[in-house]
């Protein structure tokens, strides 16, 4: 639904309502929220015609709504992607339980908009996000064993960790017995030792142990990940 086709709507109803000269169309703006608002509050003592027309120019104004809607989370949810947002926390917003579960949401967005738009599915992915992808699959493809050994020593020392930070490495170590290296790996590793690193466990770590070198490792290595795209 267009904004032009919402325009239109909107400007039915208004002259609709000039025309039995309701009283309270000085209350009436231009925004499609506030019209159904409107529309809600306002009914009593318009005829039975002018009503009817305005549920159906409602519906028109609700399917912009929920338009707007589905974009804005398809924004939404690839602007947190590319910040690298823990899903842990979108999640939580959304009432989504596991991170796949919000990688999931943001390919059936990306799968949502583009079908509504006529577009083949992969049409919203632009350039820079493409190159962005096989730049993380090379970077992985050169760093996999170093990437393997940092997840291999957080999932070692888990019952170090706290239980939020436990959470991660849960899913760390799935990747591991599946022989995964993804980008959601690496954030996952990201989120673990982010985590960790501000715990009061960690200072009290020996200066060589494993989780310390781990760290050490990380913050080398993940300084070379290819980082946000704009």
């Amino acid at each position: 639904m267009t904004a032009a086709e919402a325009d239109a709507a909107i400007q039915r109803i208004i002259d609709r309502h000039r025309a039995v000269d309701d009283p309270d169309l000085w209350q009436l703006d231009r925004d499609p929220a506030n019209v159904l608002v409107y529309l809600q509050r306002h009914r009593g003592g318009l005829p039975r015609s002018v009503i009817e027309a305005d549920l159906l120019d409602g519906f028109v104004l609700r399917v912009r709504l929920w338009w707007l809607g589905e974009e804005a989370e398809l924004w939404l949810l690839e602007r947190a992607h590319r910040l690298q947002v823990p899903p842990r926390r979108i999640g939580k917003l959304l009432g989504v339980r596991s991170r796949q579960g919000v990688h999931d949401r943001l390919r059936l967005a990306r799968a949502k908009i583009a079908r509504l738009r006529g577009e083949a599915p992969m049409a919203t992915l632009k350039g820079p996000d493409q190159d962005k992808h096989a730049r993380e699959a090379r970077w992985i493809d050169r760093h996999r064993s170093e990437v393997l050994a940092v997840a291999q020593a957080l999932v070692a020392h888990r019952d170090l960790l706290d239980v939020e930070t436990a959470e991660w490495v849960v899913e760390i170590a799935r990747d591991l017995r599946d022989d995964v290296v993804t980008p959601g790996s690496v954030q996952l590793i990201r989120f673990a030792l982010a985590d960790l690193a501000s715990s009061a466990v960690f200072n009290e770590l020996a200066i060589d142990h494993d989780l310390r070198a781990a760290d050490t490792s990380w913050s080398a290595l993940y300084a070379s990940y290819p980082g946000e795209v704009e």
